[in-house]
């Protein structure tokens, strides 16, 4: 196959999830339920499901299309830095490996930082440091400038590891990503492979997302290794494995569409206004930590993210404590919570998406790079998770500053090395 260039090579993912939320709505329209978080629950108006899934598309294809080209053509000078850019990757690579291996011990002593656990180690010496030493998104943002280099698989089995015991799947989505564009760009992507990928996903999809739940079940449990184990083998052992996998692919498509979640949002969006007026839950312009910062500073207590709020209000899962996970309203979910809103709510989404695409080109922009920068648009912006967002443009500003930190050191040590043979 051809190389491919970035608006192709992207083009299969964008169509994923396009795809995803058409399928969920003829499902719930076929089924008269809801899928995904809401699955089960009444579709309680056929309109509110053809809005829904009619804004949803037209946010996909607005933001990741036309939104995005244009904000990349932005120009923005990069840092500049005198210093080879292998040596500098690898220089970064040691550090950030480091990084992640005390992390990771980190949270296995303590126990935090486990999905679906309340418990997000506030509490516990040293929690601070990983709130402004945010290793997971300089691991993504090491994926998009570093690839190449020699401890990228060192870093990314580390990553692997860490995510996977801590419950969070999510990371294969990132990895795959990145090395299908990768492929695609060096005309890799063979029909024959992308089948049996696609295959073995939904094979090993059942065996991933059990072990997954079992790993949060253990956070909140304290579940040894043993039982853990025998736990994943009676969840395999329930039902046929093919049933297995059809219920796979449904909850694929559930996780992937946003669809479900905006219909309920209509459906409550009296109660959410209401509730919205009065401060209940944390406006989209302080989710992320600048707004946690500021509610400790004038409040003393952090407010709720509209995530776990609507976990409340739409009662999705009353058997978990509320805090203890979240769930996405979609990007246009907030048209529906702030009507009067909507003009700054989507200035807002202007200036988060320049300034990645900003903090992106100040580091230097590479092809992966800005594959990494619509991915995070994709999966942060549109359910949306703007906290996320908001940590990832922090981390881009972190990784900024390592990298000048770095530079510097690796410039001052060959600026002043002798040359051979002089005397010392």
């Amino acid at each position: 196959m051809k190389p491919m260039n970035a608006m192709k090579v992207r083009r299969p993912w964008f169509w994923l999830f396009v795809g995803a939320n058409v399928v969920g709505a003829y499902v719930m329209l076929d089924t008269g339920e809801l899928i995904g978080d809401a699955a089960g629950r009444p579709l309680h108006s056929v309109a509110a499901l053809y809005l829904a899934v009619l804004l949803v598309l037209l946010s996909y294809w607005l933001i990741l299309g036309p939104l995005f080209n244009a904000l990349m053509r932005v120009r923005v000078k990069p840092v500049q830095l005198a210093v080879d850019e292998g040596m500098l990757g690898s220089r970064l690579g040691k550090l950030l490996l480091a990084l992640q291996i005390t992390y990771f011990l980190f949270n296995i002593a303590y126990g935090v930082n486990t999905a679906g656990s309340a418990n997000s180690g506030e509490s516990v010496p040293f929690a601070l440091f990983w709130v402004f030493v945010p290793v997971d998104a300089l691991m993504v943002i090491y994926y998009g400038y570093y690839r190449d280099n020699r401890l990228f698989y060192p870093n990314v089995i580390v990553w692997t590891v860490s995510n996977l015991a801590r419950g969070w799947s999510g990371i294969f989505l990132f990895i795959i990503f990145f090395e299908w564009c990768r492929a695609g760009r060096r005309g890799a992507i063979r029909k024959g492979r992308v089948a049996l990928l696609g295959l073995l996903v939904i094979v090993l999809y059942p065996v991933l997302i059990n072990l997954k739940w079992i790993m949060r079940a253990s956070a909140q449990t304290n579940l040894g290794f043993a039982e853990v184990a025998d736990g994943f083998a009676a969840v395999l052992e329930t039902e046929a494995y093919t049933s297995l996998v059809g219920d796979g692919l449904m909850q694929i498509v559930g996780r992937l569409q946003t669809t479900s979640s905006v219909v309920e949002v209509i459906r409550l969006r009296d109660l959410l206004q209401d509730e919205f007026a009065m401060g209940r839950f944390t406006p989209f312009w302080l989710e992320g930590l600048h707004g946690i910062v500021y509610d400790r500073l004038m409040h003393g207590v952090k407010s709720m993210p509209i995530g776990v709020a609507f976990t409340e209000y739409a009662l999705l899962d009353t058997r978990l404590e509320l805090g203890s996970w979240n769930t996405n309203i979609g990007y246009v979910g907030w048209f529906f919570i702030a009507p009067l809103y909507v003009p700054l709510y989507l200035a807002y989404t202007l200036l988060l998406g320049y300034l990645s695409v900003f903090l992106v080109k100040k580091v230097g922009m590479t092809a992966q790079a800005s594959d990494m920068v619509w991915l995070t648009w994709l999966v942060y912006l549109l359910p949306p998770w703007h906290a996320a967002f908001v940590g990832f443009l922090y981390a881009l500003a972190v990784f900024l500053v390592l990298k000048l930190i770095v530079s510097r050191k690796a410039a001052g040590t060959v600026d002043y090395a002798l040359p051979a043979g002089s005397a010392g």
